[in-house]
């Protein structure tokens, strides 16, 4: 089964940090992410800030509007993602756990699967 795992951040949180906690995330990311890659075949895929999106939103009478910043206003906002294959959806979970080192969350959802 395959999984998609978004990690979300709260905006500024880490510019709230220390040098030496951000070093220490730091150090801890780039375990995670070799851990990712040698355990999962997978890579970590980071997004620039939600400052910086663009939303492309669909009306009922079909017209299409484009605006800026992340189409759900939140203190959470994603900062990426990854997808990896577990065994379950409980693998899966403690994957998402062994990535969260900050405050915010991170949302997992099996992939859909359908026949082709």
């Amino acid at each position: 089964m395959r999984f998609l795992i978004t990690f979300n951040h709260i905006d500024g949180e880490w510019d709230r940090l220390s040098p030496k906690d951000q070093e220490r995330h730091s150090s801890r990311l780039q375990e995670f992410m070799t851990a990712l890659r040698t355990e999962k075949n997978t890579e970590l895929v980071f997004f620039h800030p939600a400052t910086q999106a663009k939303t492309i939103r669909m009306h009922p009478d079909r017209s299409v509007e484009v605006s800026d910043g992340p189409c759900h206003q939140s203190s959470e906002q994603p900062g990426g993602f990854y997808i990896i294959e577990a065994d379950s959806m409980q693998d899966a979970v403690e994957w998402a756990e062994k990535g969260r080192f900050m405050v915010g969350s991170n949302e997992v959802r099996q992939i859909a699967e359908f026949p082709g």
